[in-house]
């Protein structure tokens, strides 16, 4: 091959480290724009998550899965592959070399989705989730107001039908439970878009006929894609597995993990012991010191379903004041406000309890919404004298350390201020998840909830004994290793599920585990790694707590795996990733 001198005395260079300074900059501006060019084309392939994290260039887009338009997404990010081969040695810094790395995944990752686990042509989940999500993250937006959104909520409503004949066509012997997963979801969109409907007409009279019109046609889509579902061949039962190759690639490209499914299995079910014997001692010190009992609590006969939205405004406020108040971490003073929402009823199909939706990164209005179940406008005695003893144990506290401070709104707000747009369209689930995991147990050791809370330290163990039951389930099923029927009967007999609805919220997690491999088991190995993380910046001597909180926090939502070179740490002697690692 012919490689002119100019180019080659530029590799030269650039291999050898001896880049002068202008240089080096024309080669950052070089891979800035090629990174530019990468972040607008999986914006613009992929709308509905552009439109999450903040951009709203495609708003009224969803996905083209056709084999056309998949065919040109592979050929660019091939492309891209080849342009950032060019710059795997260029970067000094620790952090053009951590964006270099987050790109470069990114590309890879797309690459395994569309072209070797190809999930458009394997899953009906993701074209339902598709249509659902690209309404839904419309709908709760604040970055415009509803009637400039509604062009956008049409425009992609319009386009179900499509999306679901392109299904139909890519669709081949998928297994029995992404089908049955799909119907179930099928029916949900199909009421959600009913009430989004009901919603839009209210707020549009003049728009009734156009906006009935367009959901009518989508739910019509559904309902035949429904039917096509009845009559697809099903393909093996355990048919979603990504197979070990892919899931080891996803380890190591994803989240930079210097270990297989193997090792990672090993460290899951060394962790699931450690978790399963922690949690039976305190549970059995609990039961002998009768800790498990319910104080009598009075019940002010003006308690009201006010009193209770009222609270769980007041306890987001108390957390954050804690942590302000301890020093814990560094809250900014204009941090985003966190809104106490009840689940509205056109959510309600979607969203069945708590959760957190959080501000896009790049989106010009931060809110973050906290769904709360809604209360019922009458409640009698004794609902409101439970619903009083929530309030006065302060119940709505672990929900907070969890999904608002210093959980997800913490660190999302914190990650979304990077000044790289790469660092801010990352949302790792090692970083997400395991920070909002490490901080129940953390929050727990700093004081929040007093000397001793039994039944909260119990639920922590628990929590963490769950999570450690995910990385088994998550490796084995998408390894072949366990059918779905397995997975389920394993996980109810490793932690000891005695109820009918333990055993039905199992039953349906192990289902929705089929859809995303290597996400559960990155709660637990997430939080484990910050706990690495923090142990090594403590000895170096160079952070208090404090500040490796917020040096961490300061890096965005980019896997843990990174944060040693980021900030500037080697972990100790010995150290390989703990117990079961290669």
């Amino acid at each position: 091959m012919f490689v002119r001198p100019l180019v080659l005395g530029m590799l030269v260079l650039l291999l050898s480290g001896l880049l002068t300074p202008a240089q080096a900059q024309k080669q950052q501006r070089r891979f800035q724009a090629l990174a530019d060019e990468i972040l607008a084309t999986l914006q613009e392939f992929y709308p509905v998550r552009a439109t999450e994290k903040g951009i709203h260039t495609y708003d009224h887009k969803l996905t083209d899965y056709s084999d056309r338009s998949v065919r040109r997404m592979i050929r660019k990010l091939d492309d891209f592959e080849k342009k950032l081969y060019r710059f795997r040695k260029a970067f000094k810094d620790p952090a053009q070399r951590i964006d270099y790395k987050l790109i470069k995944s990114n590309v890879d990752i797309a690459l395994l989705d569309l072209k070797r686990i190809r999930w458009h042509k394997r899953s009906p989940v993701l074209y339902v989730q598709e249509a659902i999500d690209g309404i839904y993250l419309l709908m709760v937006s604040e970055h415009a107001p509803l009637s400039e959104r509604l062009m956008s909520i049409l425009g992609r409503m319009k386009q179900v039908p499509g999306l679901f004949a392109t299904a139909r066509k890519n669709i081949k012997k998928p297994p029995p439970v992404w089908i049955a997963l799909a119907k179930e979801s099928l029916e949900s969109a199909s009421e959600f878009y009913r009430q989004v409907a009901s919603e839009l007409m209210n707020r549009f009279p003049e728009r009734a006929d156009d906006i009935l019109r367009i959901s009518t046609t989508a739910r019509e889509a559904m309902n035949d894609f429904a039917a096509y579902l009845e009559e697809l061949e099903p393909g093996p039962p355990t048919a979603f597995a990504i197979g070990k190759d892919n899931f080891d690639y996803m380890l190591s490209n994803a989240y930079f993990l210097p270990y297989d499914a193997d090792s990672l299995l090993r460290i899951g079910e060394a962790l699931l012991e450690k978790a399963r014997r922690a949690y039976n001692e305190y549970e059995h010190y609990v039961e002998e010191q009768r800790q498990n009992g319910r104080d009598s609590v009075f019940v002010p006969a003006s308690f009201t379903r006010q009193d209770i939205l009222d609270y769980y405004a007041w306890e987001v406020n108390q957390v954050k004041w804690y942590l302000q108040h301890r020093g814990i971490v560094e809250i900014p003073e204009d941090i985003a406000p966190v809104k106490i929402v009840e689940t509205p009823p056109f959510l309600q199909t979607m969203i069945p309890g708590i959760a957190y939706q959080p501000a896009g990164p790049f989106d010009s209005v931060q809110v973050g919404l906290f769904y709360v179940r809604p209360i019922p406008k009458e409640l009698d005695r004794r609902q409101l004298e439970s619903r009083y003893r929530y309030v006065h144990r302060r119940g709505f506290k672990g929900s907070v350390v969890h999904e608002a401070y210093p959980g997800h709104h913490l660190q999302m707000q914190i990650a979304g201020r990077h000044p790289s747009p790469i660092r801010k369209w990352q949302d790792n689930p090692m970083m997400v998840e395991g920070w909002a995991l490490y901080c129940e147990e953390m929050m727990y050791h700093a004081g929040l909830y007093g000397e001793e809370d039994p039944a909260m330290w119990l639920a922590i163990l628990g929590g963490i004994r769950f999570r450690a039951a995910r990385i088994v389930a998550d490796v084995k099923l998408h390894t072949g290793r366990f059918t779905v029927e397995e997975c389920i009967d394993w996980m109810n007999e490793v932690l000891q599920s005695e109820s009918e609805s333990e055993r039905e919220y199992i039953a349906r997690s192990v289902r929705k585990y089929t859809l995303t491999p290597t996400r559960w088991m990155s709660y637990l190995m997430g939080k484990r790694e910050i706990e690495r993380l923090r142990d090594a910046a403590l000895a170096s001597g160079r952070y208090a707590e404090s500040d490796f909180y917020d040096a961490l926090l300061a890096e965005g939502s980019i896997p843990p795996a990174l944060m040693w070179e980021a900030l500037g740490l080697e972990p100790s002697a010995g150290d390989h990733g703990g117990e079961g690692a290669r």
